[in-house]
């Protein structure tokens, strides 16, 4: 049944990856408007973290905690790969490696109780079953939601702001959200 639900949600969500030129701008607004603190006790979570480039980005720039979450092996197995490529660059303290952490789980069945920066880069399709994902978000958690805006969660998010990227000829919308 496991195999199943993966092989299942592999097919209704298939891996649309933030292209990596965005991600500076991402978190400068963070760090700006949201209080992201380098080197803290804050957390940051992507639901849905593909090959870890958010995750990476955030524990290598930030020396935040940095969690991934993904259902795909195969991208988790990328994830670490570029990891381990970083690492033998030597260009990056190894201590900041120690902040990264993907797990091969279930992004609709997370508690994020503990998570100050919630990233999630959802299909419009998917979003009516994050109900119980932003729900156990704790009070004050921003949620950063690529491309798309969340939609139906009014009575739990409060929408703060809007970045708006332009490259490659394409303007990139980015929705800054938080937990009430």
């Amino acid at each position: 049944m496991e195999d199943y639900r993966k092989f299942i949600s592999q097919l209704s969500l298939p891996y649309l990856g933030t292209p990596l030129e965005l991600i500076p701008s991402i978190f400068d607004t963070l760090t700006e408007k949201f209080y992201l603190k380098r080197n803290s006790s804050q957390k940051f979570i992507d639901l849905g973290s593909g090959n870890g480039r958010i995750i990476i980005f955030s524990a290598v720039n930030y020396g935040v905690k940095s969690v991934g979450i993904e259902i795909d092996e195969n991208l988790i197995e990328e994830a670490k790969e570029t990891i381990k490529s970083l690492k033998r660059e030597k260009k990056i303290h190894r201590k900041l490696f120690k902040l990264i952490e993907i797990r091969n789980e279930d992004l609709f069945t997370q508690d994020l109780q503990e998570y100050d920066f919630i990233y999630i880069y959802s299909l419009p399709s998917m979003q009516k079953s994050l109900n119980h994902v932003f729900k156990t978000t704790k009070p004050e958690a921003i949620i950063i939601s690529f491309k798309y805006e969340l939609k139906g969660f009014d009575s739990y998010l409060q929408y703060e702001d809007c970045l708006e990227i332009k490259h490659e000829n394409k303007v990139w919308k980015v929705d800054f959200y938080k937990k009430i």
